[in-house]
């Protein structure tokens, strides 16, 4: 059974005449009989039955006509979507963030125009910690994530810059400073109490940390540790200490604890959009190209 099949059938069940059938579907009319014999040969009933008139569908061809109307309306529908998939169009986007992130506008504002673009695209949004994110991409439980600290040298994921944040110094809002002189470079930190991240929790992004506080001559004393903004803030917000933590944060932090940008502090932490190389569809691939 053949659409074109369907197709020729339809026309004859409606107009009733394979003569007339013929001249529209611009076929010999020899031709289409054989087709619609042929066509009853494979559903195993017969599908129309000759009148005085001309041809008329029998019980079983009403139903088939019923039928093969949905089908050659599902067969444009399947070949409508197939070219919107092609170009990106439809279908499904898997994406996360960070647990700490809160609604960036760089990814609002990306996603929203996506959106715009590509209505019929259905996008689920997970909150992953990057370690995570990572770990789905590569079993293909993600299609990508707005993520940091992408490792550099394996060759199994890809990735695009997205934005940057700016990192500042954050301490508790009830601290004093001698002549209420703010500190202005980091190692004006040299004799405060420092929160601090486990190297495990970022390796990359630790030492970068560390080469940028031994440039500017500060080693941090560290006294506590924090596995991720929030809890370094929780701890900065509970008087023990101080931290570095990126811009975007702040808006994450209790309201006793205030920020200052140091003017030696030159780092910024880069958001990337993440994926697996041999893992790109054309919707994700829309994705990329509009940032």
């Amino acid at each position: 059974m053949e659409l074109r099949q369907l197709r020729y059938f339809t026309v004859v069940a409606k107009l009733g005449s394979i003569s007339q059938a013929a001249q529209e579907l611009h076929i010999a009319q020899p031709a289409l009989t054989r087709q619609i014999q042929k066509l009853e040969e494979d559903v195993g009933v017969i599908l129309l039955e000759r009148t005085g008139r001309g041809v008329k569908p029998t019980d079983a061809g009403t139903q088939f006509l019923i039928d093969a109307e949905k089908l050659l309306d599902d067969a444009i529908t399947a070949r409508q979507r197939a070219v919107r998939a092609s170009r990106g169009e439809c279908g499904t986007l898997s994406l996360a963030l960070p647990v700490i992130q809160n609604a960036a506008p760089s990814i609002t504002g990306l996603l929203k125009r996506f959106k715009k673009e590509a209505p019929h695209v259905g996008i689920t949004l997970h909150h992953l910690i990057s370690e995570v994110q990572l770990a789905m991409i590569a079993q293909g439980q993600l299609d990508a994530g707005f993520l940091l600290f992408r490792p550099q040298n394996d060759p199994l994921f890809d990735g695009v810059p997205v934005f940057k944040e700016r990192m500042l110094f954050a301490y508790p809002a009830e601290w004093t400073w001698p002549e209420n002189k703010k500190p202005e470079y980091l190692r004006d930190l040299q004799d405060l109490d420092f929160i601090w991240i486990p190297r495990t929790a970022a390796p990359a992004w630790h030492d970068r940390l560390i080469h940028c506080f031994f440039d500017a001559g500060f080693t941090p004393r560290s006294v506590m540790q924090g596995v991720d903004a929030v809890s370094m803030l929780t701890l900065v917000s509970a008087g023990m200490g101080c931290t570095i933590v990126a811009e975007g944060t702040r808006y994450l932090a209790p309201p006793n604890v205030a920020f200052l940008q140091l003017k030696d502090l030159n780092l910024e932490q880069e958001w990337e959009l993440v994926w697996r190389k041999n893992r790109c569809s054309e919707v994700l691939k829309r994705l990329i190209s509009m940032i």
